[in-house]
């Protein structure tokens, strides 16, 4: 796996071993049945048992059936957070729903594998503002007004009824499940891979827009009411994603299809820059959801980040790659990463980390990571930067450019991740095989040529991206920045400088500008030109000096930056960009330290303010610091 060699058969052994954890868990709710009908279940709801049976039934009728409904990842989603409100753990999202109506739902796969398998039978059911949910195929109504009520499903030879206190639907033959009908509204299968003839709902992969669990940060959820128009741009958006995985990549195609099922469209009204957001979750394998990416390349870049995440998840239910103290927390997906590396929208699905957890710097995230995020993100971009290093031998002109860039950045990145794991002390012997073999990896990538302005962008933004990050979540200890202070007041040399400390202030956090900026101008440029010139008539000095230095305008760039620190004398990524906008040759003595360690320029800058001394200009400060010891 870590070499991107996984077979499908070994990817199929991934996902048995995940259908064994649901069984197992469907076993552990029908364990906690009475003790939940003890807590005030409702009365009108049956016990799971009898659900369960019934799906025994369909499993002797039709295997497949039963397993077309496990198959849907939601309903793992489902069973897990159900699993965890019955066990009285605050893990994850709470579920806004009534207790009997989590429990009910059991009646609901019940009643989708009845459908499925021709097992008559009849069950009742919750009903969310109406609708009713089949897992593995749909949601049938609304069949009432209120916003949680029982319903009826009865089945037989001939199909379904949804019946609530509003109205009855009736519900699709099995083999035409994928159709949408009055009262029906199915799993909508990707155009072209939807398995040919019967008109069922497939194995996927499906866009999921309408399951009550499909969000893995709120539930139960009600389906979108996206339009049949915007739902196509989706589809042909996936379809030319998968087509050009199958052409450029098709190792990570294949991991693709066999391990993702489920696309969860989700909105991203606050991107810029074409970002992207899309997050996995331990709780639904087989399930991606993500905004809309601009073409299908960028769609084919994330979907292979999601399809890693996927594997390890899996993966890490096997084989222990770290070593977890104890009560540390899973850490799960990477979560909600742009595809890029730029995280356009953080917010991830997994929990906060206890205290002591060891963080790193992961260098495309803004926050610190802990060992099992940084595994997770080094593994998920190791599968990205393979695509774009496969892409640009397939792309010209501006499209080249953008690979070379999104090539050479995250080429840069993973070594650093690579640098920061294998010492080893984090991780067990499976863990040290598993980075080594990317290890491996990347030196073979070390030699490929990128072209020299995709390569500039690409260091300067790796270098603005980990300066930035040091001086948001590094301090230099109080006592010794205080040290420096009287030093620096007193005209004296600077006495060495002191290790940083982990501070993490995610307060300081904002989306990123320099990344986007950069893409925009290789893809882009006539355009990228055009909106510069609206920006340097009335935009923000921040946004202006990110476009003059992605430009490689110095002057223009040195002003904007300038006025930003004016603006705002306290944020270091003013200076820190105003040193990468000038040449290399043209830096002043002390503008490496800016870089390197910027923490320590904004310690002493505020011990020297907190002192009552004037405050020094950060290129004069570093300058003094850089001699320090000397």
């Amino acid at each position: 796996m870590a070499a991107g060699r996984a077979s499908e058969a070994d990817l199929r052994l991934l996902r048995a071993a995940q259908r064994s954890q649901l069984l197992l868990v469907l076993r552990a709710l029908l364990e906690h049945d009475d003790e939940a009908a003890r807590r005030g279940r409702h009365a009108g709801v049956v016990s799971g048992r009898t659900a369960w049976s019934l799906l025994c039934a369909a499993e002797e009728r039709s295997p497949e059936a039963v397993e077309a409904v496990l198959a849907d990842p939601t309903v793992m989603a489902w069973a897990l957070r159900l699993l965890r409100r019955l066990g009285g753990t605050a893990e994850g999202p709470a579920s806004a729903a009534p207790l009997w109506a989590d429990l009910g739902q059991f009646h609901a796969l019940a009643a989708a594998a009845a459908l499925r398998s021709g097992v008559s039978g009849v069950l009742r059911v919750p009903a969310h503002r109406g609708m009713i949910w089949l897992p593995g195929a749909g949601m049938a109504g609304p069949v009432a007004r209120r916003r949680w009520s029982e319903a009826e499903i009865r089945v037989d030879r001939e199909g379904a009824v949804a019946v609530g206190e509003l109205a009855e639907v009736r519900l699709p033959a099995s083999r035409h499940l994928a159709s949408e009908a009055p009262g029906w509204r199915p799993l909508r299968a990707v155009r072209g891979f939807a398995p040919a003839g019967d008109g069922a709902v497939g194995p996927g992969p499906w866009l999921d827009t309408v399951s009550p669990y499909r969000d893995f940060t709120r539930y139960p959820r009600s389906p979108d009411r996206s339009g049949d128009e915007r739902l196509r741009v989706w589809e042909a958006r996936l379809a030319g994603a998968y087509a050009l995985l199958d052409r450029e990549c098709p190792a990570e195609a294949v991991a693709l299809r066999t391990l993702v099922r489920a696309l969860v469209p989700r909105s991203f009204r606050g991107a810029r820059g074409a970002l992207v957001a899309s997050a996995s979750s331990l709780d639904a394998f087989g399930a991606v959801t993500l905004s809309l990416p601009s073409d299908e390349t960028q769609t084919a870049a994330v979907l292979v980040h999601e399809s890693r995440h996927q594997q390890l998840n899996a993966l890490l239910g096997l084989v222990p790659l770290v070593h977890v103290p104890e009560k540390e927390e899973d850490e799960g997906a990477e979560g909600a990463e742009g595809a890029e590396g730029d995280e356009g929208a953080e917010g991830d699905v997994d929990g906060g980390e206890p205290k002591g957890t060891r963080l790193y710097y992961a260098p495309w995230r803004s926050d610190p990571r802990p060992v099992h995020g940084l595994i997770h993100g080094l593994f998920a971009f190791a599968g990205v930067g393979r695509f774009w290093r496969a892409h640009r031998r397939h792309v010209t002109g501006p499209e080249s450019r953008r690979a070379d860039f999104e090539f050479a950045v995250l080429r840069e990145q993973l070594q650093e991740a690579v640098a920061a794991l294998l010492p080893g002390e984090n991780l067990t012997g499976a863990g040290e095989l598993f980075v080594g073999e990317i290890a491996d990896q990347l030196a073979t990538w070390q030699d490929d040529e990128v072209a020299a302005g995709p390569a500039a962008l690409a260091r300067d933004y790796c270098t603005l991206r980990r300066a930035v990050w040091r001086a948001r979540h590094l301090e230099v200890p109080a006592p010794m920045a205080n040290r420096l202070a009287e030093a620096w007041i007193a005209g004296s040399a600077a006495p060495a400088l002191p290790p940083a400390e982990l501070r993490p202030r995610p307060d300081l956090i904002r989306l990123d500008t320099f990344g986007p900026l950069a893409r925009f101008r290789l893809s882009a440029p006539d355009t990228f030109d055009r909106r510069r010139l609206r920006q340097d008539r009335d935009g923000e000095p921040a946004l202006r000096a990110g476009y003059a230095a992605v430009a490689g305008d110095t002057e223009r760039a040195a002003a904007a930056y300038a006025e930003w620190a004016a603006q705002d004398p306290g944020d270091p990524e003013a200076w820190i960009g105003a040193v990468l906008a000038q040449p290399e040759h043209a830096r002043r003595p002390g503008a490496a330290l800016l870089l390197d360690r910027p923490e320590a320029v904004a310690g002493v800058r505020r011990a020297v303010a907190a002192a009552g001394g004037d405050v020094p200009a950060p290129a004069e400060l570093a300058q003094w610091l850089a001699g320090a010891g000397s």
